[in-house]
């Protein structure tokens, strides 16, 4: 996680540092601009993050202001004395907001064509315009959703589904796993996913990236944290939304770790065991317990809506390692903590597995990979709607 200073530092470190004349610039051919983002991630009721990069290196701040008022304040990343500066991507932490409060904010850069031990040169200087964010309301009795799954980088088919759901009244976008099919671009992020995001809601409202199996696969798959928020590092949390509490859970790789694809260099099976012993406090926390009402959402189910070989003395089949760890290690802590649903993806067939047909007290919805689900949470009820690519509902049902 990156900290964050505001107006003091930041306004210190645009001005103070030592200039020289633009002409000595090394990189005057291309125009200094906002080229991905902004998007928002990790919105709370005191706070947000907000992620942007640029054409070039430069240094790069935030201001904020509350909706209709003139007091700006700004925002840069601050890490172990130094603020950060000559870099492209930003993620800066907006922190002290109040609760169900609408803010706006812009992003603001300054070049940095030159930059050696005593001597910076500034080129040019860029503002974007100004926009709008609401911070969480955690009072809020209702709270709405959306969840799409395995995209496998089909930005169009993304964007379109995303047409079938009314993204204004969303706290949030779930981006349920496999949305890349593995990672090798370092653009990757922004053409499949993030810059259809900003296109669409992420510049108001955050999306929470959970972890699919191929998200995992690709040389740069270990570089995604730097594109999307991780809560205490990693990639799986407790998001809360008023009287809603969403756990989201990383299942990992779908196959065992000394399968011949992985080359050795995975280790899931004990990624997984440590996943299950922070399951079991985070159940037990006061904001879980309190909680109206508690949703799952995690790529890869503990039943494919089949029966599937969770006898651990024999080796499962490739494909079904992952069910069979996601069942015999949340699944007991699950059961016993009042959820209400749980959302998954990974099998691209709709599923719906009610209260009981296997080991399960509570029903889990497994999308396809063509729908996209609209999820509302009331103290009565979880609405689901689920819609295909032609807007036609699929599913329509309180539970």
């Amino acid at each position: 996680m990156k900290n964050s200073i505001n107006i003091l530092l930041c306004f210190m470190a645009f001005f103070s540092l030592t200039l020289v004349n633009a002409q000595e610039s090394e990189n005057t051919d291309n125009k200094y601009v906002f080229n991905h983002g902004p998007y928002l991630q990790g919105t709370t009721d005191t706070g947000t993050y907000v992620y942007f990069t640029t054409s070039s290196k430069g240094f790069s701040y935030v201001e904020l202001r509350k909706q209709g008022s003139e007091n700006v304040q700004k925002y840069c990343a601050y890490n172990d004395g130094l603020i950060e500066a000559y870099n492209t991507m930003n993620t800066i932490e907006i922190t002290g907001l109040t609760p169900n409060t609408s803010y706006e904010y812009r992003l603001v850069s300054k070049e940095i064509t030159k930059f050696q031990p005593y001597t910076l040169a500034y080129g040019d200087s860029i503002a974007s315009g100004w926009y709008h964010f609401k911070t969480v309301d955690n009072r809020a009795k209702k709270s709405a959703f959306v969840v799409v799954n395995d995209m496998h980088d089909n930005s169009e088919k993304y964007k379109k589904l995303l047409s079938h759901v009314p993204l204004k009244d969303a706290d949030a976008v779930f981006l349920n796993g496999d949305i890349m099919t593995y990672f090798y671009k370092p653009e990757q992020p922004f053409t499949s996913f993030i810059d259809v995001s900003v296109d669409e809601f992420a510049t108001e409202k955050p999306f929470i990236i959970t972890r699919g199996n191929h998200e995992t696969r690709g040389p740069l798959a270990r570089r995604l944290k730097e594109y999307v928020l991780r809560p205490d590092g990693k990639y799986y949390g407790l998001y809360m939304y008023g009287e809603t509490a969403v756990l989201v859970l990383d299942s990992g790789e779908d196959k065992y770790d000394h399968h011949r694809e992985y080359y050795g260099i995975t280790a899931f099976d004990q990624y997984r065991e440590e996943q299950a012993e922070w399951l079991k406090k985070v159940v037990l926390t006061d904001e879980f317990v309190n909680a109206r009402k508690r949703i799952v959402i995690i790529h890869i189910p503990p039943f494919g809506g089949h029966p599937v070989n969770v006898d651990t003395t024999k080796p499962p089949r490739p494909g079904a390692h992952s069910l069979s760890e996601v069942n015999r290690l949340f699944m007991p802590v699950l059961n016993n903590s009042n959820i209400d649903i749980m959302f998954s993806g990974h099998t691209h067939r709709h599923a719906l597995i009610e209260t009981g047909e296997y080991d399960n007290t509570f029903p889990i919805v497994i999308n396809d990979n063509k729908s996209i689900l609209w999820v509302e949470s009331t103290p009565r009820k979880i609405h689901v709607k689920i819609f295909n690519e032609e807007g036609e509902m699929m599913l329509n049902r309180s539970f």
